[in-house]
């Protein structure tokens, strides 16, 4: 029997993906989006507060996609706005921060009771092992309280990713904030380096 080639459907839209359901009506989310990218936090907060969306109801949860929007653009504002009407913090908030040096939007999050030393997950350590690519951003978040030491649940640390993949420079600074080379398994991570694995075993000993 001979197996036919799959139809050649034309690709799908983003536009044409299926919806996920929302407690908030989309339209209403369209609308929070479109004044957070315009920037009018007025506008926004009169949505919010209209009668309209009372009776209609809304789901703060639903939110998602306007904090990460808000937070690309380091709109302190609108995130700020967003954690007080009660949209849980994820850690995925304060790495998208990270990505796109978002200063403004993790002080907020410090404000608001974000623990810069939680791990992202089980497996993966705290957002200090997800700057470590950019000097400046890791020596912010180092000055703002976090801890190249910390663990997840297995022995992987900020300081981990920092000898397998950042520049000498981001190792010595980490050296020089506490780093600790007797957690983390440095050795392993160290021999994981595309580059100068000699230099970074003698720093890290």
């Amino acid at each position: 029997m001979d197996v036919l080639p799959p139809p050649d459907y034309p690709p799908i839209k983003p536009s044409e993906y299926p919806q996920i359901p929302t407690r908030t009506p989309p339209a209403t989310l369209d609308k929070l989006h479109a004044f957070c990218v315009s920037g009018d936090i007025q506008k926004f907060r009169e949505v919010l507060d209209s009668p309209s969306s009372s009776s209609e109801g809304f789901d703060i949860c639903d939110f998602y996609a306007i904090m990460i929007e808000a937070i690309k653009r380091d709109d302190a504002q609108f995130i700020k706005e967003l954690l007080d009407r009660g949209l849980p913090m994820d850690p995925l908030y304060a790495l998208e921060a990270i990505k796109v040096k978002g200063k403004d939007a993790l002080k907020v999050f410090l404000q608001n009771g974000w623990d810069i030393n939680q791990p992202v997950s089980e497996l993966k350590p705290p957002v200090l092992g997800y700057a470590i690519a950019d000097e400046e951003m890791a020596a912010w978040l180092l000055d703002h309280g976090a801890d190249p030491n910390r663990q997840c649940v297995i022995d992987l640390t900020p300081f981990s990713f920092a000898v397998e993949s950042a520049s000498i420079s981001v190792i010595h600074l980490i050296l020089s904030r506490g780093g600790n080379v007797q957690k983390g398994q440095l050795l392993h991570h160290a021999i994981e380096r595309q580059s100068d694995t000699i230099e970074v075993l003698k720093t890290s000993h």
